[in-house]
């Protein structure tokens, strides 16, 4: 299959894809996991037949929304980029779950039938957009009547350590906030998802806040990581300098090496909405 040019389908993925950030994204898997398996039992997942994982990234959540449907469902799990699918498409499903299809495509150009789908799921790509409302829309036009759609994002905003390390305050001020307004995306947008809802003509049925805080592990460390394989991105438009970046990176790993510190990972909004009325 030939991978359609980045400008066609989507907004620009500003993080390492494929086997060079699938611990990553595990990691975000364990911190995130539980508010967005919350979300899809809220959206009745279990009684599916039929749905759709926009941006699945190495398929975590699409194996977990297979092994909840049983084998006469199926699974639509699409990304953006080849490598992701490259890597999901190695990793089977449990045995008795249902299958899973992978494509490529994006949250605008989903490649997908309209009016098909009983869940739709979507998390951590709306933040990645200049366009989320336009996508959200699109997600909204794959749903069956009565169907739901699941959205899961975050305020980056609201990372922070107790005690305070100010390295992580000036990381959000000098990079995070510079950076999120030049290539003119939103990082705090699941602030916003019940908004997003009601513009694609969708009631909203639940929504739901989670900060996990950590002591230990590679959890405590991921927004570290993250942040550190972002920051050539970063460099490359301008909004800091590697030696200033790197230096407060190493700042807070400086912070949080220690056991008495914990780590409040960015802030994540799960919303379920109805492709019924709005009430």
């Amino acid at each position: 299959m030939t991978a359609p040019s980045q400008p066609h389908v989507g907004d620009q993925y500003v993080l390492p894809t494929g086997k060079d950030d699938a611990a990553r994204l595990d990691i975000i898997h364990a911190v995130y996991g539980p508010v967005s398996r919350k979300a899809l039992e809220a959206a009745e997942i279990s009684g599916a037949s039929r749905v759709a994982d926009i941006g699945c990234g190495t398929g975590t959540i699409a194996r977990w929304m297979a092994s909840r449907m049983g084998p006469a469902g199926r699974v639509d799990a699409i990304d953006i980029a080849p490598q992701q699918i490259e890597v999901a498409g190695t990793i089977p499903p449990e045995t008795g779950s249902a299958s899973i299809h992978y494509h490529l495509g994006s949250a605008y150009e989903p490649g997908l039938p309209e009016h098909a789908f009983d869940v739709v799921f979507c998390r951590l790509v709306l933040c990645h957009l200049k366009e989320p409302g336009n996508a959200v829309a699109q997600m909204a036009s794959l749903l069956k009547p009565g169907g739901r759609l699941v959205l899961v994002d975050m305020d980056l905003r609201d990372t922070f350590t107790m005690p305070p390390c100010p390295f992580y305050q000036a990381y959000i001020d000098e990079c995070v906030i510079p950076y999120q307004t030049k290539i003119n995306v939103d990082y705090s947008v699941g602030r916003r998802l019940p908004q997003l809802l009601m513009g694609a003509g969708l009631s909203t049925d639940a929504v739901m806040v989670d900060q996990p805080v950590f002591r230990e592990g590679p959890e405590k460390h991921l927004w570290e990581k993250t942040w550190t394989s972002a920051l050539q991105r970063a460099v490359s438009e301008g909004v800091i300098t590697m030696d200033r970046g790197l230096e407060l990176i190493a700042g807070m790993e400086r912070h949080t090496a220690s056991p008495d510190v914990w780590v409040a990972v960015a802030k994540m909004f799960a919303v379920v909405g109805s492709a019924d009325a709005l009430r």
